[in-house]
């Protein structure tokens, strides 16, 4: 069974199996050591070698645990999912122990609330209002007009809706068609990350 973020196969079920066998002490350690390091090498050689006799495991077996919990973290990272729906898809379908799950949504909650800030201070779109002017250039008699679309986006901040922000942009047709595209990619992505939670 494969999720959009990850692809389920024996190695990482061997993977989860080690991880499964760890104390959820250890195992929260451990977690958090790998997402603090960042790297592929979280560990030292002489870390390792500690790791190795204080969990009493094989080289081969240390390495794929490390992997394992390197691997989910990181694909887990790079998708945007409900703590719930992660706990319930690294139970059901990664076959994770229920408190190996709670402390990994734990510590993936704490990590993407670094990489994307509180969201208590940032801000809403709340209106978009637009129009479209005719803008007249005039190269010494030769009047050209081009066509100009303006937009006003009226925000609040997500918690204190009193504090309220205008961006006022103008596009020419050409920028406009752009931003228009790429609304589009990002309505499809949305759309797709819409349908893994189902």
């Amino acid at each position: 069974m494969n999720l959009k973020w990850i692809n389920v196969n024996e190695r990482l079920k061997n993977g989860v199996k080690l991880i499964n066998s760890l104390s959820t002490k250890k195992f929260q350690l451990l977690l958090g050591h790998i997402v603090e390091a960042e790297g592929e090498n979280p560990f030292t050689d002489e870390e390792l070698k500690k790791l190795k006799d204080s969990l009493k495991l094989t080289e081969d077996a240390l390495q794929l645990l490390v992997q394992s919990i390197s691997h989910i973290f990181k694909q887990s990272s790079k998708v945007i999912l409900k703590p719930t729906v992660l706990y319930k898809q690294l139970c059901e379908q990664l076959e994770f122990e229920d408190e190996k799950a709670e402390e990994f949504v734990k510590i993936w909650c704490n990590h993407t609330n670094e990489d994307f800030g509180d969201f208590s201070s940032r801000m809403k779109l709340e209106n978009v209002s637009w129009e479209l002017n005719i803008q007249v250039a005039d190269q010494i008699n030769n009047k050209q007009s081009v066509p100009v679309g303006r937009m006003q986006f009226e925000l609040a901040q997500s918690v204190d809706n009193s504090k309220k922000e205008r961006i006022f942009m103008e596009f020419t047709q050409s920028e406009l068609q752009q931003l228009y595209n790429n609304l589009e990619k990002i309505q499809m992505k949305l759309d797709n990350i819409n349908n893994v939670g189902h």
